[in-house]
């Protein structure tokens, strides 16, 4: 069989190339000898690429414009990118037997970027007539007009399944997108990190995920739980005066590099470098450096979505900060909502969280009936290309 990935491959947000590795891993285990190509829906060639040169400079100049010239702009540069991969895609989709719009956040209208992207994905597959599935996708609410015009092209397709991450994705696919095939859930493939890199090396320290607090008020959906540099060196100083060590690391995008060189520089996080009571990974430069290194640690705290998801994975006790329903979501999903800090939480209750985390740890059989329907979506995903369809 042959598969063809679009999704967010090589993306600096480590966590997305994370969803890509693990889905190609499930689907090559659940049917051996699966050829899967996985293509960056951004243009994206290697990880380091930047398919648009000074990427936060443009962004700092598009979040000042009104949405219609937000929306025209990034219309017209995000077209003459996608014109010349349009055809790299028809062609590796020839002869494929499914294309997989898999995982992520992508069902998102900003300002036309997914939309833009999508639909040039479904008007390929429609191209080299081949099945679409959408797996274990994130749906965003609020898409524009022109938005929902783009996204329905993946109506025209023959789209086999509709395979949504959570409960509020299902709701919003059927409110915006009105049609097709009734949403599933189909959990996120990063749960089965643990298979696809296997062991981690133990630290037996907290991982504290540092986040562009930037990042975190432009795309919240709700209040954002933290996120400042005090936040951070307040719930260090917490956990290190309950007796634990701490590891501050990132997701590898370039801005939370940057948001966390300046949590580094901080006065009160530099004494307790000085004392080694906390330090700082390396930013990892693939997936499977970043969750070889949260695999590793005794317990996590984190905003990003996929720093969460591979600790459960790895059955490392977790506290996820509040900022976005995605993350809250996942949380409810493993029923483990006692181990989500909403947005307002105070660096003590974090802390209080994460202790109560670490006496209780994941349920082992809670964590194999989760990974188990994570693998029995995949092996649903691969039966959706086989299945004849009525023409």
């Amino acid at each position: 069989m042959k598969v063809v990935q679009f999704g967010l491959r090589f993306s600096p947000n480590l966590g997305d190339g994370v969803i890509a590795e693990c889905l190609a891993h499930a689907l090559r285990s659940e049917a051996p000898g699966t050829q899967v190509t996985l293509i960056d829906i951004s243009g994206r060639d290697g990880f380091g690429a930047t398919p648009v040169k000074h990427r936060q400079r443009a962004l700092a100049v598009l979040r000042r414009l009104p949405p219609a010239l937000r929306r025209a702009l990034v219309r017209w540069r995000l077209g003459r990118l996608l014109d010349a991969l349009a055809p790299v895609w028809v062609k590796a989709l020839q002869g494929a037997d499914l294309a997989i719009v898999g995982g992520g956040q992508i069902l998102a209208d900003a300002d036309l970027n997914f939309p833009l992207k999508l639909a040039r994905v479904a008007e390929a597959a429609q191209a080299a007539r081949v099945p679409v599935a959408i797996h274990a996708a994130g749906v965003q609410p609020g898409w524009s007009p022109p938005g929902r015009a783009l996204f329905t092209r993946l109506l025209d397709t023959d789209l086999r399944q509709v395979g949504l991450r959570d409960t509020l994705s299902c709701a919003a696919w059927q409110r915006e997108m009105g049609g097709g095939p009734a949403p599933a859930l189909t959990r996120d493939p990063g749960l089965l990190a643990v298979d696809c890199y296997g062991p981690a090396p133990a630290s037996r320290r907290i991982g504290l995920c540092v986040t562009d607090p930037a990042i975190l008020r432009y795309h919240a959906d709700s209040r954002v739980a933290g996120g400042a540099v005090g936040f951070y060196r307040d719930l260090a100083a917490t956990l290190a005066a309950r007796g634990h060590k701490i590891t501050l690391f990132c997701n590898g995008a370039a801005e939370d590099r940057a948001a966390l060189d300046r949590v580094i520089a901080d006065p009160g996080i530099a004494a307790m470098a000085a004392t080694g009571t906390v330090s700082f990974a390396e930013p990892p430069e693939r997936p499977a450096d970043l969750a070889r290194l949260v695999g590793g640690f005794r317990g996590v705290v984190a905003h990003r979505l996929h720093a969460c998801i591979l600790a459960w994975s790895y059955r490392v006790p977790v506290v996820g900060l509040g900022w976005d329903r995605k993350v809250e979501s996942f949380f409810a999903s493993v029923a483990a909502q006692d181990w989500f800090a909403a947005g307002g939480a105070r660096p003590v209750e974090v802390a209080d969280r994460l202790q109560a985390a670490l006496k209780t740890g994941v349920d082992p059989t809670a964590h194999a009936r989760v990974l188990g329907e994570t693998r029995a979506a995949v092996a649903g995903l691969l039966h959706s290309a086989r299945r004849r369809v009525k023409r």
